[in-house]
Formats: C-alpha cells, sequence, structure tokens
C-alpha cells in the first residue's frame, strides 16, 4: 500500500519536472506523461495549471506543454550559475583583502618615512604642499627592496593608468593637463 507521501502532489510534481527535462526541446505530451507517471492526466493537470500560472510552461498544443523556465540541466542550471557567482565573489574577496592589506603597509611606509627624524632636515615649502625626498629615502623603504622603483614627479589632477597586470606588462599610462610629468628610475645603492 502506498504512503501518503507517495501519492503527494509535491512528490508527482518533482516526478514531472524531472520527466519534463528529458524531454526534447523542453516539451512534453501530457498524455505520455500520464502514462509514465501512472496517475490520473487530471493529476497532470492540477500540475500544468500551477506551472502556467507561475509562466514556468506554456501550451504548445491541446496536449502538449512547453518548459519556459530556467534550464533544466544540472550544467546549466540556477545552481550551477550560483556556484559559479558564489566562487568569484570569493575570489575578489580576497582580491580586495589583498589591495587592502598594500595599501596599509604603503600608508604606514610613507608615515614612517616622513616620521623619521633623518627626514625632518628637508625643508617643506610655505604652502606644505610639498617637500623633499631623496633616492636614498625611498630606498630606506623595506618594502621596496629588490623593487624597480620608478618616482613619478607631477602636477595635481594625473592621470595615472595601469593596464591588467595578468599580461604581465611593465606599462603605466600617466596624461595630465596641469603641466610636465618627470619621470625618475630610483638607483638602488651601490658601495
Amino acid at each position: 500500500e502506498k504512503t501518503r507521501y507517495d501519492t503527494s502532489l509535491g512528490l508527482l510534481t518533482k516526478k514531472f519536472i524531472q520527466l519534463l527535462s528529458q524531454s526534447p526541446d523542453g516539451v512534453l505530451d501530457l498524455n505520455r506523461a500520464a502514462e509514465v507517471l501512472k496517475v490520473q492526466k487530471r493529476r497532470i493537470y492540477d500540475i500544468t495549471n500551477v506551472l502556467e500560472g507561475i509562466h514556468l510552461i506554456k501550451k504548445k498544443s491541446k496536449n502538449n506543454i512547453q518548459w519556459m523556465g530556467c534550464s533544466l540541466s544540472e550544467d546549466g542550471g540556477m545552481l550551477a550559475q550560483r556556484q559559479g557567482l558564489t566562487k568569484e565573489v570569493t575570489e575578489l574577496t580576497q582580491e580586495e583583502k589583498k589591495l587592502d592589506e598594500l595599501i596599509q603597509s604603503c600608508t604606514l611606509d610613507l608615515k614612517l618615512l616622513t616620521e623619521d627624524s633623518e627626514n625632518q632636515r628637508y625643508p617643506f615649502c610655505q604652502n606644505l604642499k610639498a617637500a623633499y625626498v631623496t633616492y636614498q629615502d625611498i630606498r630606506k623603504i623595506s618594502g621596496l627592496k629588490d623593487q624597480t622603483v620608478i618616482v613619478v614627479k607631477a602636477p595635481p589632477e594625473t592621470r595615472l593608468e595601469v593596464p591588467d597586470p595578468v599580461e604581465q606588462s611593465a606599462l603605466i599610462h600617466l596624461s595630465s593637463t596641469q603641466g610636465p610629468i618627470e619621470v625618475y628610475l630610483c638607483p638602488e645603492e651601490t658601495d
């Protein structure tokens, strides 16, 4: 004897959707569905009326319906799409964390550089918009050891663009409408 669950509309709907997912082009003959599922056609109509009401299926002809919802296959379905988006969000979160750590490190290095008593000997301009820094000052920054350092002296509002680093390109683009841009290679100290 079948249990109440075995004859429930919910279970029948799951079986109906599974049968629909196996049909070519998402088109299903309702007479065939009733035969395969071994239920009265009235039960099939109960399911199709609800699915049609929420626009997941449409009537193709008298006894044929067509699936209109998202892909029923696992590889192209919403689950796979959601998993892909979840992975992308995780990767972006990790990348954001790395960038935050780099910003924090650079901020600390610049703070140490400007607060260093050795650097206080360089005169500040009257308007406090500029200070003098030597190559040696820059090379003292621990994060720049064994790095190629390029110093850029540019007017305010200078635009800096860096192409996608994935391409392993060593290019940067600087542009300014406010004046000249000066670029210097900061040499490593040699004995």
